[in-house]
């Protein structure tokens, strides 16, 4: 019988607001055996919740959400597979979270700056301990009341060239290639469908040395998801999917939107 599998899921250790045992639960509600939970620049999640979904019947595969630069473009790019006890993963994430935190403290003072009250400490919580970003801002400034929304945030206050945007730390393409392959992990196209010159850009990646594209993922029309997988195709490559569930920060829920059949993915199964 097929398993399938949903590669690409936050939790609160990132920008999502499910526990890693929520999300465990929810993707085994959904029919799903297989999960991935791709928090950005951690894997906290991984390690607390992986006894836990192996005592339940769930594969869960190392992963993690980099952002990586190309030509002027913030990229994601999904690692999967890595040994997850590497101490090079470690420090290599850690030294990007600390990057994350300081460029959210930098966000809270410019927006105290211009009269908005909200704290670090806050941002500081609603990050939980893991890799704080945008949306944790985003969050504190709706519950102080300065916007009805986390999506008003962003358009008055966090988008780039807003006045709290503050530019993040990124990977460069060979920077995460070398880590994740020098770690026996894979690496996967996000969302292709986000950038520009798209068809061009997920070439020139996969030329790279990039191992995989995102081609099922709510954000992916069906015309695109043929495209790519015809040129991962041409390019000897494979592709992945996955939800891409932040729990509560999305007005829709999107875990179990995506079955990847397991066959898709052998190459990172292969590896876990």
């Amino acid at each position: 019988m097929t398993r399938f599998a949903d590669l690409h899921l936050h939790t609160y250790h990132s920008d999502g607001t499910r526990s890693p045992r929520e999300v465990v639960d929810l993707a085994r509600e959904h029919g799903l055996e297989i999960i991935a939970i791709s928090d950005h620049d951690n894997i906290a999640a991984y390690f607390e919740i992986k006894p836990y979904a192996d005592e339940h019947g769930v594969t869960l595969i190392p992963a993690t959400e980099l952002s990586c630069a190309y030509e002027g473009v913030d990229v994601h790019i999904l690692a999967y597979a890595f040994d997850p006890h590497d101490p090079r993963i470690d420090a290599t994430l850690h030294r990007f979270r600390d990057a994350r935190h300081r460029r959210g403290y930098e966000m809270v003072e410019r927006l105290n700056a211009l009269g908005y009250d909200i704290s670090a400490e806050r941002v500081d919580q609603l990050a939980g301990g893991g890799a704080m970003g945008r949306p944790h801002v985003a969050r504190a400034l709706v519950e102080r009341g300065h916007v009805a929304s986390v999506e008003e945030a962003f358009k008055r206050f966090l988008g780039p060239g807003k006045p709290g945007y503050v530019d993040k730390a990124r990977f460069s393409i060979s920077e995460a290639l070398a880590l994740i392959h020098g770690t026996h992990g894979l690496l996967s196209i996000a969302h292709p469908s986000h950038y520009p010159n798209k068809e061009q850009t997920v070439m020139d990646l996969l030329d790279a040395g990039i191992d995989a594209v995102e081609v099922f993922h709510p954000d992916v029309p069906d015309d695109d998801r043929q495209r790519f997988t015809e040129i991962a195709k041409s390019c000897g490559r494979f592709v992945t999917g996955g939800s891409d569930d932040h729990g509560a920060t999305k007005a829709v829920e999107t875990i179990g939107t995506i079955r990847v059949p397991e066959e898709l993915i052998e190459k990172i199964l292969e590896r876990s």
